[in-house]
């Protein structure tokens, strides 16, 4: 397949009956007067969206229709003033890494990208171009719902995987990969198509849940892990490093290792039922499933040749 063919598949999925009414949703911001979306954009720890003059309507039926956008699992953003708190204040993992991330005037991509609240606070560092990747069409339209405000040029959302790298004709200066490789069941695969999908020169920012341990192992759960079954591998330290060297990585920098907490990922009217607290045994040391609790591992690599 080609790229339009693949694109062609992937947006099917925004006809299905559970994401049209999400797209009608939006639609209905269309019959906010112009005026009242002039706005002015905040990048601290909440995308922040200032919208002076909304009237009270207005802003009633951008909540309604922020709502109905549930559940929010990445942000947090701020329309005027209603907060939405999405389950992970994605502001802890984007602090630790963003004097890693060097992007201006480059083109960046975010593989995994949710609904794009990394790519919104990337453009505090003047990029050339950010593509964010994901194939969820709640992503989407959550992505939509946000740059309906924005109107960033620069920034565009495509309904594709990492496994659709290969078929794009962009050649990153910066990939971002973070909380994907455990969701892949074959890592190595996945390492070398950001490889390749690079620029000589480029760099890639990667994290991933790692078990302790100085041995060049990976855990492969049982089931789940976490309670998410689409967790096939959590190496150590050690193995995660391996990983990006067998797949042509040089230069390959150790950022942090960090303990998911419960303020970084949490419950919030703004999404599911069910988060860390839920997923952990009651000394939150370990999973549910008896495995230890996530700590994740922040690494930086380059491609030399």
């Amino acid at each position: 397949m080609n790229l339009e063919q693949i694109k062609k598949q992937r947006n099917k999925l925004l006809s299905y009956k559970n994401i049209t009414p999400l797209i009608e949703s939006i639609n209905r911001l269309n019959s906010i007067d112009k005026q009242e979306l002039i706005c002015n954009i905040t990048l601290n720890d909440f995308v922040e969206i200032n919208l002076p003059n909304i009237s009270k309507e207005s802003l009633k039926l951008i909540e309604d229709v922020a709502l109905s956008l549930k559940p929010w699992r990445k942000g947090p953003f701020k329309i005027n003033d209603i907060e939405i708190n999405s389950e992970w204040d994605s502001s802890i993992k984007y602090n630790l890494i963003s004097k890693h991330i060097n992007a201006e005037n480059k083109i960046i991509g975010d593989i995994g990208c949710n609904n794009g609240y990394y790519i919104f606070k990337m453009l505090e560092k003047n990029p050339k171009q950010i593509v964010g990747l994901d194939p969820m069409p709640l992503c989407k339209m959550q992505f939509d719902f946000i740059n309906f405000f924005i109107h960033e040029s620069k920034v565009k959302f495509e309904l594709l995987g990492i496994e659709d790298l290969e078929f794009m004709d962009i050649r990153f200066d910066v990939l971002l990969c973070l909380g994907v490789l455990y969701h892949r069941k074959s890592p190595l695969d996945s390492i070398k198509t950001i490889y390749n999908s690079l620029k000589v020169g480029g760099e890639a920012i990667f994290d991933s849940i790692i078990i302790s341990g100085d041995s060049e192992i990976a855990l492969c759960p049982n089931g789940s892990y976490a309670k998410m079954p689409n967790v096939y591998f959590i190496p150590t330290l050690k193995t995660f490093q391996n990983w990006l060297s067998r797949c042509g990585f040089s230069d390959i920098e150790h950022i942090a290792t960090q303990k998911t907490e419960i303020n970084e990922q949490r419950k919030t009217k703004w999404s599911n039922d069910m988060s860390l607290e839920n997923f952990l045994d009651s000394t939150h040391t370990k999973t549910i499933e008896g495995y230890e609790a996530p700590q994740r591992a922040y690494l930086k690599a380059r491609k030399l040749k």
